[in-house]
């Protein structure tokens, strides 16, 4: 799960790299970003500006998933959630392994 979870962070931090390369001058842009949840089969994205994947980036344990996306209570939590996407917080060893294996160091 952690594995999957990490490829999906470290191909936002390069949609998020290529977005502030091409984007205009509006903050408020909509990015598509890939949902990070553990699930191998999930292809959703979820829609954020560069200023909110950043608030969500500054903390390693969270992780941008889909609204009401399905998600393990014993690995993690919802911290918050707005119309178009859900912030999970990993916890216990999960939480650990995300500090490890944050792209951001």
């Amino acid at each position: 799960m952690a594995k999957n979870e990490a490829v999906f962070r470290e191909v936002n931090e390069r949609i998020r790299e290529l977005s502030e390369r091409l984007r205009s001058d509006a903050p408020t842009d909509l990015v598509s970003f890939v949902c990070e949840c553990s699930s191998v089969e999930c292809h959703q994205t979820v829609e954020l500006t560069l200023g909110e994947y950043e608030e969500v980036r500054a903390e390693p344990r969270h992780f941008l998933a889909v609204v009401d996306h399905i998600w393990e209570p014993e690995f993690e939590r919802e911290v918050r959630r707005t119309e178009r996407y859900a912030v999970l917080e990993k916890v216990g060893e999960a939480a650990d392994e995300a500090e490890e294996r944050d792209p951001r160091g």
